[in-house]
């Protein structure tokens, strides 16, 4: 499992769950956590090395507009 937080837009830590998946994680912080998609709010992951590091949604590609 790995670990993720929340950060209000202060870098306050707001909270701290583990999950087995990013999708899960995700759905935990625009649902749950953040679910009025309020701005400065933002999830980290804790990477095998102990350091947090943002979480990226994303498959990496990008709109060409």
């Amino acid at each position: 499992m790995a670990q993720y937080r929340v950060l209000d837009p202060k870098e306050a830590v707001i909270d701290t769950k583990e999950f087995d998946n990013a999708s899960d994680a995700y759905d935990w912080f625009n649902n749950v956590e953040v679910p009025s998609d309020r701005l400065g709010y933002r999830m980290e992951v804790r990477h095998d090395d102990g350091e947090w590091h943002m979480f990226d949604q994303t498959d990496g590609t990008r709109s060409k507009n």
